[in-house]
């Protein structure tokens, strides 16, 4: 599953931190920064825009995807470990 998250600029040490543990633990495969893609407040243009929507629609319908709650037990379990 692929995912797009913009982070702060003022937190990205962390949340590299935070991904790095995870690929640790074999929940992350790979990770790779297109740094700057879209800033915050920037407009995305319309083709990445719908490229985003239909890779995620295709993953939805091979069923990769999870509920809220399974998300919810994936982090009590993480931190568990």
């Amino acid at each position: 599953m692929t995912y797009h998250i913009n982070v702060k600029k003022n937190n990205i040490k962390e949340f590299i931190q935070i991904i790095q543990s995870l690929r640790s633990l074999g929940v992350i495969e790979s990770y790779n920064s297109s740094k700057d893609l879209v800033m915050e407040g920037e407009e995305i243009d319309e083709a990445t825009l719908l490229n985003v929507l239909e890779n995620s629609k295709e993953e939805i319908k091979q069923g990769k995807s999870f509920t809220m709650e399974e998300i919810k037990e994936q982090i009590k379990s993480w931190k568990k470990r």
